[in-house]
Formats: structure tokens, C-alpha cells, sequence
């Protein structure tokens, strides 16, 4: 509830801020008109940032990104399970066939495990639960270490290891 408070005070805040944008630029004009000079100008960056976007993305992530989805619907348009239509739903016996014939694919390359991993249940809109708790015990494994060496949480717990 407090993020919805939150959204809509800022919305709130980005209103005042275009209104006070207006009421400066009809002040200027009123001065202009009544032929008082003035050295002010607004400045031309306020406009355009009250267009932008809330949510922006880094080139660089995004371009990652793409790459990572391009190549996993290349393996998937090249693979035996070009027949199933990654919309529609998947049975839950071919889920750990899927994931590991696209991760063997995906081996190397600078992606880690966890994007291949969350990628792959996007393009196959898969639930993350259904999908980890069907695929292999290796790549469980391996996104558990991956998630440990970013966040610390087995090792803050002492548990050296899962499997």
C-alpha cells in the first residue's frame, strides 16, 4: 500500500512541477507583452524532463538483454521443440527436456545461469517455481551458487552446501 502512496504522491509532485512550469512561461509572456525585459529563460531541459519516462533502462543492459532473448528464440526456432508454441502452455513432463537443451546451447556464453535461467521462463512463460523445480539438479545447483556468490545468504547462514 505504501508504494501506491508513494506513486501517487510523486505524480502529485510531477503535476505542481509542470503547473509551475506553465505558470512561469505565462509569466514571461504577460512580461514580454507589457514590454518588461527579462533575463530569465526557462530552462529548456525542465520540459523535456517532465516528458521522460519513470522507468528508463541502460543501453548497455538492454542491449545485453536483447542479445540473451535473440539467441535463446534462435535455439528454440532451431530446436526439436519448435512444434509447442512458446505461448501456449507447456507440460510440465517436457519442461526439463526444454531447459536442457537450451542451456546446453547457451553453455558458453557471458550469460550467467540465473539470466539464462529467468530468460528462458519469460520466453516460454513458464512460472519461475514450476521451472526450477522441474529442471535438472546441476542447474539448481548452480543458480543456488550463483545467488550465494552475488547476495551472501548461505554463507551468512553457515550452510556450505544444499544438494
Amino acid at each position: 500500500m505504501t508504494k501506491q502512496k508513494k506513486l501517487i504522491e510523486d505524480e502529485k509532485d510531477d503535476i505542481k512541477s509542470e503547473n509551475n512550469l506553465e505558470s512561469e512561461a505565462d509569466a514571461i509572456a504577460e512580461d514580454k507583452a507589457d514590454g518588461v525585459e527579462d533575463d530569465y529563460e526557462p530552462d529548456p531541459s525542465a520540459y523535456y524532463k517532465s516528458l521522460q519516462s519513470v522507468v528508463t533502462y541502460e543501453d548497455d543492459e538492454y542491449i545485453y538483454q536483447s542479445k540473451l532473448n535473440d539467441k535463446i528464440d534462435e535455439i528454440f526456432q532451431k530446436s526439436r521443440w519448435t512444434i509447442i508454441s512458446p505461448s501456449k502452455k507447456i507440460p510440465k513432463d517436457l519442461i526439463p527436456l526444454i531447459f536442457q537443451d537450451i542451456l546446453k546451447e547457451l553453455e558458453n556464453t557471458e550469460f550467467t545461469m540465473v539470466e539464462k535461467f529467468v530468460a528462458i521462463c519469460d520466453y516460454t512463460a513458464i512460472n519461475y517455481q514450476k521451472a526450477y523445480e522441474s529442471i535438472h539438479m546441476k542447474y539448481k545447483e548452480i543458480i543456488v551458487q550463483e545467488i550465494d556468490k552475488k547476495y551472501g545468504v548461505l554463507s551468512k547462514k553457515g550452510i556450505k552446501k544444499i544438494f
